[in-house]
């Protein structure tokens, strides 16, 4: 069994497909690793759900920027984009956007020793912490109380300490999973810096490049949104959009 894994699709279903083709993915023996973003400004978000959702077992999905904001605009508390508008129509919205729902910000598989998140890890954050800090967000998701988290998102966190409680605890885990790029030296979350390292604030890094980083021995798996072209990225794999047409082996087992 091969393990690949692929950047954010962005509703670009055909590119889905294609890649998928190329390295000849078998769902009855391979597994995708998907690290978010099914949604997207693409018009085929739609396809890219059902199809990604009927894959079962053989596809992990975490959750990125963009499907929470599908999930905001399907509980009406932000403008969908374009392509978002067919999903919202579909007649089985409901189902879909509940499956989506219970997608996981971070998952790890200990036998193949790799973790996949969208954006990434705080580095005050150890192993044990980030699998627990993602849940708290997760299990408020797949909840019935979804629509009061959806309602209260916003970037009003960019520091994390171990005191925060409420709603600012939960916009920070769930924006340090799905939107981390860049933040200076004391770990403060940038969530306007994109782009290449070589053309950011001097005071800026990329969130992996900070010292000290207590999940520094997890081989970490992302989606490189930031666009870092970032070099010698130990421990790290920052995943290309799907349009690349690039997909990483992980591993055989």
């Amino acid at each position: 069994m091969a393990v690949y894994a692929i950047g954010s699709i962005g509703g670009n279903f055909q590119a889905l497909r294609t890649l998928l083709d190329q390295i000849g993915f078998d769902p009855a023996s391979d597994r995708a690793w998907l690290a978010g973003n099914l949604a997207g400004d693409g018009e085929q978000t739609l396809e890219v759900l059902r199809f990604v959702k009927s894959l079962g077992k053989s596809a992990v999905s975490v959750l990125g920027d963009r499907d929470l904001q599908l999930l905001s605009a399907a509980a009406g508390f932000c403008e969908p984009i374009a392509g978002f508008e067919p999903v919202l129509a579909a007649p089985d919205r409901d189902e879909l956007l509940k499956w989506l729902r219970q997608r996981g910000l971070i998952h790890h598989d200990a036998k193949l020793n790799y973790t996949l998140v969208h954006a990434g890890i705080p580095a005050e954050w150890s192993f044990s912490q980030a699998i627990t800090f993602a849940y708290e967000v997760e299990s408020v998701l797949s909840q019935s109380q979804y629509r009061a988290f959806l309602e209260n998102h916003r970037q009003d966190q960019s520091r994390w300490h171990a005191k925060l409680r409420g709603w600012k605890r939960l916009n920070f885990i769930a924006n340090a999973c799905i939107r981390m790029k860049y933040c200076n030296a004391a770990g403060k979350l940038d969530f306007s810096a994109s782009g290449p390292v070589a053309e950011q604030n001097p005071e800026l890094m990329p969130w992996y490049r900070l010292a000290d980083r207590q999940a520094g021995q997890l081989r970490i798996v992302f989606a490189d949104d930031a666009g870092f072209q970032d070099q010698d990225c130990c421990g790290v794999y920052p995943l290309p959009a799907v349009c690349a047409q690039i997909a990483v082996r992980l591993a055989d087992r």
